[in-house]
């Protein structure tokens, strides 16, 4: 099944949504963050999320540590970690996010 990818466009940056629905059990996007800009602190109640750095260089919010990472490198938010990505370069980073969970539920984090 061939799925039309959906754009969301936000002052921070862009997510692409390339799979998403509650039958096909995960969610995948391309994340994209302007530079100096940073997304929301959230969370999700009811999946990881796996995090692929593509290009760029972040600072990733995991829970209380914040890890930089440089392209090829990956890493998991567990459900209910509270995290969040800074772009540190100079231009866009672009990362590649899949989540554990066709409808996955977001929640901005008060931090």
């Amino acid at each position: 099944m061939k799925l039309e990818p959906k754009r969301q466009d936000f002052a921070w940056g862009a997510m692409t949504w390339l799979a998403e629905g509650e039958a096909l059990g995960v969610s995948v996007a391309k994340m994209t963050v302007k530079p100096g800009a940073a997304s929301p602190a959230h969370f999700h109640n009811n999946c990881h999320e796996v995090i692929h750095l593509e290009a760029g260089e972040v600072s990733q919010r995991c829970g209380d540590a914040w890890i930089i990472m440089k392209p090829g490198d990956t890493l998991t938010a567990p459900q209910g970690a509270v995290h969040q990505t800074r772009n540190l370069g100079d231009g866009e980073a672009v990362l590649t996010i899949c989540y554990t969970s066709g409808q996955r539920h977001y929640e901005e984090a008060q931090v």
